[in-house]
């Protein structure tokens, strides 16, 4: 590792925060974790606490049991457009190359450290 360069967790934890506030200017009132679980319906709401998201996209009227409704899915049309922006803006001047060096290689460091 270069002198002075920080460590790996301080830019997971910075990336992790930066992309968290860039969700909340893009999608207004929607969280970060809404959008997640109305991008996975129907199916599988992911890895992450979905409950208490899913039971906000149901009182919104965007989900009626694990399906859309209309509402849901111009919802989720809308806020892919925006969360389309923020994606962008994060990989602004990586090649594909390099993203998907970066995403393998913090899968397996996540692996690595699951086998403990």
């Amino acid at each position: 590792m270069e002198l002075g360069m920080r460590p790996i967790g301080y830019w997971v934890k910075e990336l992790d925060g930066r992309l968290e506030r860039g969700f909340e200017r893009e999608l207004g009132d929607v969280t970060r974790r809404e959008w997640q679980v109305l991008n996975a319906l129907p199916g599988d709401t992911g890895p992450f606490d979905g409950a208490e998201a899913l039971r906000s996209v149901r009182q919104r009227g965007w989900v009626e049991g694990d399906r859309l409704t209309p509402d849901g899915e111009r919802a989720r049309a809308e806020l892919g457009a925006r969360v389309a922006r923020v994606r962008q803006a994060v990989t602004d001047g990586i090649s594909e190359e390099d993203y998907l060096t970066t995403v393998r290689t913090l899968e397996r460091m996540v692996r690595n450290l699951a086998q403990e």
